[in-house]
């Protein structure tokens, strides 16, 4: 097959730490036709960062024809750089770019349904020839109107960057990192609450239908609890699974989502297993791979006190034998008991109405301080468009007072209410108790 000339194989793609943005409708999406898979989702954010960098289709055509000059293009050895699919056989790049070509999304909002294609056309240029072993390989891809406005001119975004998703080694794995990213910089530090049915759908990026909708049980096993000790050990972000119960089976999920304090990519790929940890943990009954699961999941000095716990708890002869010293370790460690704070609830006690409107209140006034940061750090260019987005669909009586800005306290105010439902979504419940509880609420 055709060969990729000068493809840097032992490039360790870290120049690939240069950021792009994506805009936050564009994140989790609901597949409705066609399907992603690992590489055609490494190279839709490859497509998405080099539009950003280009600004405007034709920039590095490689032929003059029309047809061309409204394309985007990239050097295929960029391409594979910026993936890190390691082979030199273009036509498997070929197959997941004809696969983009072939996904269908909606979107759904208060006040708007879209379904888009993701790209318009594919082309691949060799300047020798397609069927040549030589010459330089280009790759041109274009995007549907709506599609182009939201890569090119994102007005509500996550930043992400190309050197996390080279490292990820799973489709499921890149899915969820990017929609927990989004809600990295969130007050409450929560993803949205939803069925783990529309979970499944999100992360696997498969057509949304019943059929081959596997129990929740191995949903969990074979992409939930890889992603999180992939995402935890690779990335810049830690995330932990939170689970919310209807009778005895789980019916919602949700993950709580911090950014770590060093970028990740001075770390080794592979964690530092502590391996007398794992044994410890394998002794109460847990096998290998669940042991290192809740092992990368938490940080070791947790792990240790939870082992210190049931370790305690089997010594107590007055206690009684445990039934289970596994079910009670990850029973204990899920919920925090060694560490006196619970982390997992089945449903969160209803709060005294007062009292509701109060807490309420004061998280949407912790949000909106968080939102205007975010705001302030922005460039002169990207402020303009948030406050003109803002302007069209402010209340009618900020309307009077617009012209002031944000000088004005209730103009600041309403702006950073808006700005904050815009960058994480409409506060639940959840989000809010938990927001109280990290600020040592009682």
């Amino acid at each position: 097959m055709p060969t990729i000339p000068g493809v840097d194989e032992s490039s360790d793609g870290r120049d690939a730490l240069v950021e792009f943005r994506k805009a936050n409708d564009s994140i989790g999406l609901r597949v409705v036709e066609g399907q992603f898979s690992l590489l055609s989702r490494k190279l839709y954010n490859v497509f998405i960062s080099t539009a950003q960098k280009q600004q405007r289709p034709g920039v590095n055509a490689p032929i003059d024809e029309p047809s061309a000059e409204s394309y985007f293009w990239i050097a295929l050895q960029d391409v594979v750089k910026d993936t890190k699919y390691n082979s030199n056989d273009y036509e498997t790049l070929k197959e997941h770019a004809n696969e983009l070509q072939n996904i269908r999304v909606e979107a759904e909002s208060t006040k708007m349904w879209t379904s888009e294609r993701l790209l318009s056309g594919v082309k691949i240029y060799n300047s020798k020839g397609l069927k040549s072993k030589g010459g330089t390989v280009w790759l041109g891809f274009s995007f549907p109107p709506e599609v182009m406005h939201m890569v090119l001119k994102p007005t509500i975004y996550t930043k992400f960057s190309l050197w996390y998703q080279t490292q990820l080694r799973t489709a499921s794995s890149l899915a969820l990192y990017e929609v927990c990213r989004r809600y990295a910089s969130s007050p409450s530090h929560l993803t949205n609450r939803d069925k783990w049915e529309r979970w499944y759908y999100t992360i696997t990026g498969t057509v949304t239908t019943d059929v081959n909708l596997p129990e929740y049980k191995y949903f969990k096993r074979d992409h939930l609890m890889k992603s999180v000790t992939e995402i935890n050990a690779i990335t810049d972000i830690e995330i932990e699974l939170l689970e919310f119960k209807e009778g005895r089976k789980v019916a919602d999920i949700q993950f709580k989502v911090y950014q770590k304090a060093q970028s990740s990519f001075e770390l080794p790929a592979i964690p530092i297993i502590n391996m007398e940890m794992i044994e410890r943990i394998m002794a109460l009954g847990i096998s290998k791979d669940e042991a290192t699961a809740i092992y990368t999941s938490y940080d070791e000095q947790v792990v240790l006190a939870h082992l210190h716990l049931v370790e305690s708890r089997q010594k107590n002869t007055r206690a009684g034998p445990l039934e289970s010293a596994a079910a009670y370790f990850k029973t204990a460690i899920k919920k925090g008991y060694a560490n006196g704070k619970v982390i997992e609830v089945n449903e969160a006690k209803p709060v005294k109405p007062k009292s509701r409107k109060n807490l309420r209140e004061r998280f949407m006034i912790a949000r909106a301080k968080d939102a205007l940061t975010h705001y302030d750090q922005l460039v002169s260019a990207e402020q303009k468009k948030l406050l003109a987005t803002f302007a069209k669909k402010a209340d009618k009586s900020i309307k009077p007072y617009l012209k002031k800005g944000l000088e004005m306290t209730l103009v600041r105010n309403a702006f950073g209410d808006w700005l904050a439902t815009e960058l994480w979504g409409e506060p639940t419940d959840a989000q809010i108790i938990d927001f109280l509880e990290s600020e040592g609420d009682d």
